[in-house]
């Protein structure tokens, strides 16, 4: 299962729309940038630049810890089909 941190940005929809064309299991969790949500402390764990979209991976192919990345272009190059 992949957690994409997703706000309605063009960046946002980029990487919702990959997930769907994918076919990968995926549930959305909200980070509200016009609140500030982007520099709460949990979530800066996930994404150190502060930006939305951002995924972990809960399961990734080597079998190994949750892999967390962040910015659009290294999301849509991740290796996981």
């Amino acid at each position: 299962m992949i957690d994409l941190y997703y706000w309605t940005t063009p960046n946002g929809h980029k990487i919702s729309i990959m997930l769907e064309e994918a076919k990968l299991a995926y549930r959305v969790k909200p980070i509200n940038i016009g609140r500030g949500e982007q520099f709460d402390p949990e979530f800066l764990t996930i994404a150190p630049n502060n930006r939305i979209p951002a995924i972990v991976d809960h399961s990734p192919q080597d079998g190994g810890q949750p892999l967390s990345m962040f910015e659009s272009g290294a999301i849509l190059e991740y290796p996981r089909r």
